[in-house]
């Protein structure tokens, strides 16, 4: 059985030769069998010492061996030629273990240990969980680019250890190649690995499709370049969904379809179709000659912008995990995203992660991401980004700031809760300026002041300590009326670069439920200039100015601290804290607007209720005498209008088309300027056309 983790139900034949559940085999209790195949048994079992589960495979080849009434492996026909076929193949199995033991990759099934007993064998391996890749393709067809890329890259890493150590696979193939659920894959079977030298003698192993010529025969000059072609022989079934002619019937006349001719260039790129269709050279020496020269070649075909993954894939789970491994990807690799915001920064650090073996450091990171991902669990992906640090992780929420301690809570409850021994993390929270960028691979990451900030506020904390800084304490607690109870002032700290950090502790997370704002009835308030009441048009306003400070998180501010708030000048003081610059905060306290931002109408006059709204929502409104009554942009953009602009922009830049749109549209004051600015978005020239010609045609009563 190749699949140590949740494959299929085993079949009827497998059953009735299989140990009973609840045997035992040293520390190790048979829980049910999980596959079988001609050489072996594969079993979920329990580790009574560490309880955990654990794969257990069996030695037992169905053709040689039968199971006594005390359930030991026997011989079936117990003469020499069968005795020594069966000693030869245990041999085999235990070189299996051995080889694997040697290894400590994330990337390679990790074996635990191996024993005789029970008249056989049996290695102990880590228990995963997910879907061998011959189901994971199909159940997440179509694959992007970055899918394969995130297949093929993490194996290439542990087979590039399997070849440093001396050994080949010799049998990579869809079936001996596992996804976990954080999307990582995992190499399996090692039971055809060999060491490889000169002139050395191979027994042949041959997967038909999935071999090389030089494995037909044992006289092949077998090398890296071999598991080179089979795994280039994998991604050639991932993009085509077809199975790559057989080797030996290529050798005289190759007739197989190369990929760059039978897959979508515009989906994988051309560069990583020519570096599948290299790895399939029939002849050994005119492929990769080692990992490292094929890794240059895929490394160099990351060039086509995908879309967020989602949670519990990884994105990616875990984060998203991105899972996650690395950055978490996004669509708009471009400069959409190349852009300051304002931003809430919940930075995590694995307590003691660094001095922790390299086995527990990728066991940990997996309970990590499960953890990240049950903390994440109901916060939209287009308003998160979330980056692996190696140590932990960094995540940017550019909507509802609460959000992100509602987050914070949950993590360190679970934590508490479910991972008590096993996992500490210390967690800093921060809201401040980020900048979203792209790297060359095409994800996602955020830097700037802000993520500092978050850093050196996580610095300070205990393990499972929330910290926040002074900057976000003083935005969530004049935005919500329920929160404020819940921080504990510790006082200034100078990190180590002498920067000065006001800090609070959350406390037990328990919310004091309290009652909103009483406001002065109608009867007894002295009546309000105009410009200070909250109305519609006012509240319009304030989120507009805010939004030339803060970008898009302006709404999601503003409609927060609405309740809380009974003038204009209280909602205003709410908000302030948001502004970074201290003269820009002034100012919008004081309701002035700098030159460079005239007011959307005259501050002395009260704006007719007849009066239309902007022409773009949430942008400011123009002067009544400097608006054209018939607009040549065909009238106002309504909320169906920014909805068909949203879903065509996102066909080019992915999720963060949402934010984009409402970005733009706070800022543009017509719609030829929306149109121009989101069309300016998409960082490959050559798409803006295209993007256009969709747009017209989802709006095609628009005039552009």
């Amino acid at each position: 059985m190749n699949t140590p983790g949740a494959p299929p139900a085993p079949s009827h034949a497998t059953d009735a030769i299989a140990l009973p559940a609840g045997y035992r085999l040293d520390e190790y209790e048979v829980q049910r069998p999980l596959g079988g195949g001609g050489f072996g048994i594969t079993y979920l079992a329990r580790d009574g010492n560490l309880d955990l589960p654990v794969a257990l495979k069996e030695y037992f080849p169905s053709d040689l061996a039968t199971r006594a009434t005390d359930l030991r492996v026997l011989v079936r026909n117990a003469d020499e030629e069968h005795e020594g076929q069966f000693e030869w193949g245990l041999e085999r199995f235990l070189d299996e273990a051995r080889a694997l033991a040697a290894f400590r990759h994330p990337n390679i099934i990790r074996v635990l240990r191996y024993f005789r007993a029970n008249g056989t064998a049996y290695i102990v391996m880590e228990y995963e969980t997910g879907l061998a890749l011959k189901r994971w393709v199909p159940q997440n067809a179509p694959l992007t680019q970055r899918a394969v890329l995130g297949i093929a890259k993490p194996l290439l890493d542990g087979l590039e250890q399997v070849h440093t150590a001396g050994f080949l696979h010799r049998d990579i193939k869809p079936d001996n190649i596992y996804v976990r659920a954080d999307n990582s894959p995992v190499l399996l079977d090692f039971g055809s690995a060999r060491r490889y030298a000169a002139n050395k003698d191979f027994t042949n192993i041959v997967s038909p499709g999935f071999a090389p010529f030089e494995q037909y025969h044992s006289q092949g000059n077998q090398g890296p370049w071999s598991d080179i072609y089979s795994l280039g022989a994998v991604l050639y079934w991932m993009v085509t969904g077809k199975k790559p002619v057989e080797a030996a019937a290529r050798v005289k006349t190759d007739t197989m379809i190369p990929a760059s001719q039978l897959a979508e260039a515009a989906v994988y790129g051309e560069p990583l179709l020519a570096a599948i269709d290299w790895a399939l050279q029939p002849e050994e020496g005119r492929r990769p000659q080692s990992v490292q020269e094929y890794r240059v070649a895929l490394t160099g075909s990351a060039n086509v912008d995908l879309e967020l993954p989602h949670d519990g894939a990884a994105d990616r789970g875990g984060i998203a995990a991105s899972g996650y491994a690395k950055s978490m990807p996004s669509a708009g690799s471009s400069s959409s995203q190349k852009r300051n915001l304002l931003g809430t920064i919940l930075f995590l650090d694995l307590v003691g992660y660094s001095v922790r073996s390299v086995d527990d450091q990728a066991a940990i990171k997996r309970m990590f991401n499960e953890l990240i991902g049950k903390a994440l669990r109901g916060v939209a992906e287009e308003s998160r980004i979330a980056v692996d640090t190696g140590e932990g992780a960094a995540i940017c929420f550019m909507g509802d700031p609460e959000e992100a301690l509602n987050s914070a809570l949950l993590l360190r409850d679970l934590l508490g809760q479910r991972y008590r021994n096993l996992l500490s993390v210390r967690i800093g929270l921060h809201m401040g300026p980020v900048r979203v960028v792209t790297d060359l691979n095409g994800s996602v990451n955020v830097i700037g002041d802000g993520i500092n900030v978050a850093r050196r506020v996580m610095d300070f904390a205990q393990p499972n300590q929330v910290l926040v800084s002074r900057g976000y304490y003083d935005v969530i607690s004049r935005i919500t009326d329920d929160t404020a109870d819940m921080f504990m002032y510790l006082g200034n700290f100078e990190d180590k670069h002498g920067r000065m950090h006001e800090l609070y502790a959350v406390g037990s997370g328990q919310r004091t439920v309290t009652t909103r704002k009483e406001f002065p009835s109608e009867a007894s308030r002295t009546p309000l200039p105009l410009s200070d009441q909250l109305t519609d048009e006012t509240l319009h306003d304030v989120e507009v100015e805010l939004a030339r400070h803060i970008g898009p998180l302006s709404r999601v501010l503003v409609n927060k601290a609405r309740p809380l708030a009974a003038t204009v000048h209280e909602l205003r003081e709410a908000l302030a804290p948001t502004i970074q610059e201290a003269k820009a905060r002034e100012l919008f306290l004081s309701g002035a607007v700098t030159a460079s931002h005239p007011p959307s109408h005259p501050a002395s006059k009260a704006r007719s209720q007849t009066q239309p709204r902007s022409s773009i929502s949430g942008a400011p409104s123009q002067p009544a005498s400097t608006r054209p009554s018939q607009p040549t942009t065909g009238g106002e953009v309504g909320p169906e209008d920014l909805a068909a602009m949203e879903v065509t922009l996102s066909k080019f830049i992915g999720p963060m088309a949402r934010i984009v749109v409402r970005k733009e549209s706070a800022r543009a004051a017509t719609f030829r300027e929306l149109v121009a600015a989101l069309a300016s978005n998409i960082d490959k020239k050559d798409q803006r056309e295209p993007f256009l010609a969709a747009l017209h045609k989802a709006l095609p009563r628009r005039m552009f």
